[in-house]
């Protein structure tokens, strides 16, 4: 186990720091999107295109990590989201959609970067225990840019906040720049070709992985439908929270943080469980079959509502929308064991990322028309069909 930590350490810390980034720019949302002029709404637009910049660095992962390596690619990711972070100080609309895709750009680093580090260096028995935890980084990340927003922020503004929200990231990527010699990575690396990230053809490469890879198509589907729910709730849990239900900044924050330490708990149980008693599979299933109940949970809540209720409800959805993450990555792993591991994981989570790209986009538009509740009830519906068609899977496979 002591060869297994040092790689494992490289692959949670930026996991958790950027989502720290990746989740502070919707809990501050509210604070800078009204400083430039622009309406709740527009969170949306931002979600969406922070979802765009994590396609971009799917489609263009061929381009990246063959010439980077892991270690390379996650220092520069833990470099690159808190530059897009600074542009938010500027109060520039156009400047905020720009730092959303910069940040989703970074973000998504993590991903391939980080199952080609834990693959390589950690035993298959661990898998779905190891890539939970490295998963469970992400509403760590979360609770901490939740407790960020609500608490510094009030206290001091959205600036300061932002500013503290950043530094972690920066103190990681030092921290790789010193061990990364120590985390060897054999294949060989090619000439980095700057313009090739701009290549269009470069789209066509995750779905050439799928057609590849068997097997990977379902589970890629199955991270749609879960993604849409996950990303309509965390794009918009804050401004509905805020703007529907008139609660204030300081209680919003340490619901969303509650959100986010019950999927952190969540993630690691599930993995466990995965690893010790079921499979990824199986757990998965019951993960989404518990997604629309969250949905339905987060619908009724009210600011009448006493904290003594608010809190375990919320920590009810983190666990039924956002357990899912760690044991979805373990699948694709699984699957792509006899190929490339980085490259599969790039492909799949390229279209869970479009998900997460578009389905802020369409939860606005509905809820601008005709409400919160009808835009909740439609990301349940994703997620719901991802779930069936996994269940009919299993059930001709009798798992």
């Amino acid at each position: 186990m002591g060869k297994v930590w040092l790689p494992f350490l490289c692959v949670l810390f930026p996991q958790m720091v950027l989502a720290i980034i990746n989740h502070g720019k919707l809990v501050l949302a509210p604070l800078y999107i009204s400083a430039a002029g622009l309406p709740p709404e527009t969170v949306g637009i931002i979600g969406g295109l922070s979802g765009l910049g994590s396609v971009w660095f799917f489609s263009a992962n061929s381009v990246i990590l063959p010439s980077f390596g892991p270690v390379r690619a996650l220092i520069f990711g833990c470099f690159l989201a808190p530059f897009g972070a600074m542009l938010l100080l500027l109060h520039q609309p156009w400047l905020i959609f720009v730092a959303a895709v910069i940040m989703g750009f970074g973000y998504a680093i993590t991903a391939p970067a980080g199952s080609q580090i834990l693959a390589a260096h950690t035993p298959k028995r661990l898998w779905g225990t190891l890539f939970s935890i490295r998963m469970a980084g992400v509403p760590v990340g979360g609770a901490l840019a939740g407790l960020a927003g609500g608490g510094i922020a009030s206290l001091y503004g959205w600036k300061v906040a932002l500013l503290v929200i950043v530094l972690p990231a920066i103190a990681t990527g030092l921290f790789l720049l010193i061990v990364r010699g120590k985390v060897r990575d054999t294949k060989a690396r090619v000439k980095f070709k700057f313009f090739n990230l701009f290549n269009p053809l470069n789209l066509l490469s995750p779905f050439k992985v799928l057609k590849k890879i068997p097997g990977l198509p379902l589970i890629t589907f199955v991270s749609i439908g879960y993604a849409s729910i996950q990303g309509g709730v965390f794009t918009f849990l804050t401004t509905y929270l805020m703007t529907e239900l008139k609660m204030p900044l300081v209680l919003v924050g340490g619901l969303y943080a509650t959100m986010q330490v019950a999927s952190f708990a969540g993630r690691i149980s599930v993995g466990i469980l995965a690893d010790r008693f079921f499979t990824p599979r199986s757990v998965l299933i019951v993960l989404g079959l518990m997604g629309p109940l969250g949905i339905y949970v987060l619908t009724i809540l009210s600011n009448n509502f006493s904290s003594f209720l608010l809190f375990p409800a919320m920590a009810l959805i983190g666990v039924s929308i956002a357990s899912w993450n760690g044991l979805f990555m373990t699948e694709v792993t699984n699957i792509a064991q006899d190929y490339d591991v980085s490259e599969a994981t790039s492909a799949s989570t390229f279209f869970t990322f479009i998900t997460y790209m578009i389905a802020p986009l369409l939860f606005g538009y509905i809820a601008l028309s005709h409400g919160y509740k009808y835009a909740f009830y439609s990301v349940g519906v994703c997620g719901l069909a991802s779930v069936i068609a996994l269940l009919i899977k299993a059930f001709r496979e009798k798992i």
